[in-house]
């Protein structure tokens, strides 16, 4: 897959997530996010209403991140080794970038939302690499070939999403990264059994 130029969206999203992990959500203003992201007021309203609208943007933040990834991934590593690197590398990145409260109100917001839910969204490069890891995984025999594409994704995203619903319940009281990566080992096992 191959790296594409950042749209003014992803700026967008990028700025402000960075803004409201340094300076809390409160304290950035839509001036703060339009100079940092370095668009115009017209770009920014454009795509989100206002400030309260870049609340459900994570899902864009994690897919930029995951287009971040496919740059220094080693194409040869197995399945099992690549969701374990991609899921060390982006937790490890929620963990030090996104603030945990910020990540509660997403979860929250997602539950009543009658807009899409994004981080339900299969369109997502995020759920689109994951299929794809997934399904080379079982076309080479290395996960149960009785297991479809989509239980196996749906397992290992609902995975990702409910660590960190509990991260975010616990306040980050522990390590994202450290507590998955002793963990993610153990449900990716399971995909070489059938389920």
């Amino acid at each position: 897959m191959s790296r594409k130029r950042q749209s003014p969206k992803s700026r967008i999203v990028k700025a402000a997530w960075n803004l409201f992990y340094k300076n809390g959500y409160e304290e950035t203003t839509i001036n703060d996010i339009i100079t940092a992201s370095k668009t115009s007021k017209g770009t920014f309203y454009h795509y989100f209403k206002g400030k309260d609208a870049l609340l459900s943007s994570l899902s864009y933040l994690l897919d930029d991140k995951y287009e971040e990834l496919t740059t220094i991934i080693n194409p040869d590593l197995s399945a099992y080794d690549k969701l374990l690197f991609l899921n060390h590398e982006l937790f490890y990145m929620i963990e030090t970038s996104v603030d945990v409260n910020l990540l509660a109100y997403l979860y929250s917001s997602q539950l009543v939302t009658k807009d899409t839910k994004s981080l339900l969204d299969k369109k997502r490069y995020y759920f689109t690499w994951i299929t794809e890891i997934i399904e080379d995984a079982l076309n080479k025999g290395e996960f149960h070939p009785a297991n479809s594409v989509s239980d196996l994704v749906k397992l290992y995203t609902m995975y990702e999403r409910s660590l960190l619903y509990d991260w975010a319940l616990c306040k980050g009281k522990y390590s994202l990264t450290e507590y998955s990566d002793k963990l993610l080992p153990h449900v990716l096992d399971r995909f070489k059994e059938e389920i």
